[in-house]
């Protein structure tokens, strides 16, 4: 069987049944990593959180949004549950 040079890089030989030689092997794997690592849709910096869309500190920050949203209803709620003030002096002045 004749030597054969990797068609890609054209400068190491590949063995046996091979189609790319080792070196180009271990660089496309590189690559192919790379492409599969997704960016942040909110930031567009930092990479997602696997099996995300979003990064930690998106992630973080969306978090911490939907908690000061809970702790404002909840306060808005116990505003609607107690009487207002001048409704209170009314009882009052009616005593």
């Amino acid at each position: 069987m004749a030597l054969r040079k990797c068609p890609i890089c054209e400068l190491n030989y590949l063995r046996g049944n091979e189609t790319i030689c080792h070196v180009c092997s271990k660089a496309k794997k590189g690559v192919e990593e790379v492409e599969e690592e997704l960016i942040c849709i909110e930031c567009g910096e930092n990479p997602a959180v696997s099996g995300r869309e979003l990064c930690k500190e998106c992630l973080l920050e969306q978090k911490r949004q939907a908690d000061l949203e809970l702790l404002v209803d909840k306060i808005r709620q116990d505003e609607m549950d107690e009487p207002l003030e001048e409704e209170i002096d009314l009882e009052e002045e009616e005593d």
